[in-house]
């Protein structure tokens, strides 16, 4: 395995840090890396420069970082959402480790570490690394263990993986891996606006069916969504769902009042919902069949029933 024509963005704002961990690279083989203290930089780096391996410090970056690799995995940043990913942290609370992991990282380094340590990581990642699964809040590495995988209705899919490319001195051209990292982009932008207007929907349908249950759905939440499905559909040429997105949101902003809440509003939001998702896919629908929308419904509505037991035994304490 040859490490020497991989590119390193790597980012700690902690200089010594910056080059233990370079140091360990160094020694693993890498040569071509990028060090950047500044976030600013950081920021700017991944978003302008193609790498084929991304690690960064969380340490004194608050959110920042999980911010910007989400932006990374869901295609606002950079072209290659599927590059390798690793943030280092000195951090070990839960909270913040799990922030970062619901960011769609592919690995979480907790300092100190060895340098045999990440080049084992490395290994997994180059050779066995997870599959992709995308979400209406989520793109990334596929953590569900294969009960929740028999269960769900997601399926995963494997990532273009340029770090694998190029340090196993893979034939296919640099053309040929910039077609299929777009093409998957592609797939997972449509998939990802198919997720958002599914959960604007099922929500909506939750409102319907079960009133009592669906107080506990939080409306600034599915507002929140239904931004994002229309800030997501601009840009894709589809001007008739950016329309109906638009309108959309106009309902859902209403909606933030709970005295312009009704069934009939909450029918034109689920309608809006897959309108808009229709114009953007040329005719075809959501794509989920009755199976997979019951189970969503159910999953969703036990989820809300979860929260109001929870909250009425926080009252009574």
């Amino acid at each position: 395995m040859n490490y020497e024509d991989a590119r390193v963005c790597l980012f700690d704002p902690a200089r010594h840090n910056l080059m233990v961990t370079r140091a360990s690279l160094v020694e693993i083989g890498f040569t071509n890396i990028d060090m950047i203290t500044d976030f600013a930089k950081f920021s700017e780096a991944v978003s302008t420069h193609d790498f084929n391996l991304i690690i960064a410090e969380t340490h004194d970056a608050g959110g920042a970082v999980g911010d910007l690799m989400r932006k990374i995995r869901i295609g606002e940043v950079g072209d290659n959402p599927f590059v390798v990913t690793i943030s280092t942290s000195w951090g070990r609370e839960t909270e913040h480790l799990q922030n970062l992991v619901d960011c769609g990282i592919d690995d979480i380094l907790l300092r100190p570490f060895s340098t045999s340590q990440i080049k084992n990581r490395l290994k997994i990642l180059i050779a066995n690394r997870k599959d992709f699964v995308v979400t209406s809040d989520y793109v990334g590495p596929d953590r569900r263990n294969d009960s929740e995988r028999q269960k769900g209705s997601i399926t995963p899919f494997a990532p273009p993986n340029t770090l694998k490319a190029v340090t196993e001195g893979s034939p296919i051209s640099e053309q040929a891996i910039a077609e299929e990292i777009l093409a998957t982009k592609t797939k997972v932008t449509k998939e990802r606006i198919r997720k958002l207007a599914m959960k604007i929907v099922i929500s909506m349908q939750v409102k319907i069916d079960d009133p009592i249950v669906g107080e506990a759905l939080d409306m600034e939440e599915i507002d929140a969504v239904a931004r994002e499905l229309r800030r997501r559909l601009r840009g894709h040429g589809a001007p008739d769902a950016v329309e109906l997105a638009g309108a959309l949101t106009e309902i859902t902003t209403d909606l933030l009042d709970p005295e312009e809440q009704n069934e009939k509003q909450f029918k034109l939001v689920r309608e809006l919902a897959l309108g808009a998702f229709t114009a953007f896919a040329g005719g075809e629908d959501v794509g989920a069949d009755s199976t997979e929308v019951q189970n969503t419904i159910n999953a969703l509505r036990t989820k809300l029933q979860q929260q109001m037991i929870s909250g009425f035994h926080s009252a009574q304490a």
